[in-house]
């Protein structure tokens, strides 16, 4: 019975490290390949001078998203955005231009991040002025069609309104802005 016993307990202590070695071994080769991509840094793949569109059903454009250079890092899951332009559209007339510094595209562009310096330029029509928005981060979901930002904002509408707070949500689908905190509001009267 003792034999027995003791061949059970090294074969069971025998698989026990050979499942434990299969581990090890397929760890610390994951861990090499990931440390490796992080030292060379570099992008699955980049485009310079891009501009990418998107359609409606009926064929009317959607918006352009355009920039000067654009990386993708597989192994971080982000891809980079230097420059990049965002220009929404409205029976194929410009409607908004989004400008920044830099951003990144989440979740396959469900999710594209302005930073730096990030410009909302709504262009004039006949019924409304011109209204530029200042902040130094911007999320946009195109597909949604809202924009937000947690950061400080300052929106500028002509010919004299002046507006600071901090963090807003922008709904294009509802034609709602809101600002959610610390609201200041400049008007000047016309003379």
């Amino acid at each position: 019975m003792e034999t027995k016993f003791s061949a059970f307990f090294v074969l069971f202590f025998v698989l026990l490290i050979a499942v434990f070695s299969y581990y090890l071994k397929n760890e610390v080769v994951r861990e090499f390949e990931n440390n490796e991509q992080k030292l060379t840094g570099a992008p699955e793949f980049f485009l310079k001078n891009f501009s990418s569109k998107q359609t409606k059903k009926d064929g009317n454009l959607k918006f352009i998203f355009s920039g000067n250079e654009m990386k993708s890092y597989k192994y971080a899951d982000i891809t980079l955005v230097e420059s990049p332009i965002f220009t929404k559209f409205k029976d194929n007339i410009k409607e908004s231009i989004i400008v920044a510094e830099n951003g990144e595209i989440i979740d396959k562009g469900e999710q594209i991040i302005l930073k730096k310096n990030a410009i909302l330029t709504r262009l004039p029509t006949k019924t409304k002025k011109q209204l530029k928005l200042f902040t130094n981060e911007l999320n946009i979901f195109p597909n949604e069609e809202y924009v937000t930002s947690s950061k400080a904002i300052k929106i500028v509408q002509e010919p004299n309104i002046e507006i600071n707070g901090v963090g807003m949500k922008y709904d294009k689908k509802e034609n709602i802005f809101k600002i959610f905190k610390q609201v200041k509001v400049h008007y000047e009267k016309p003379e």
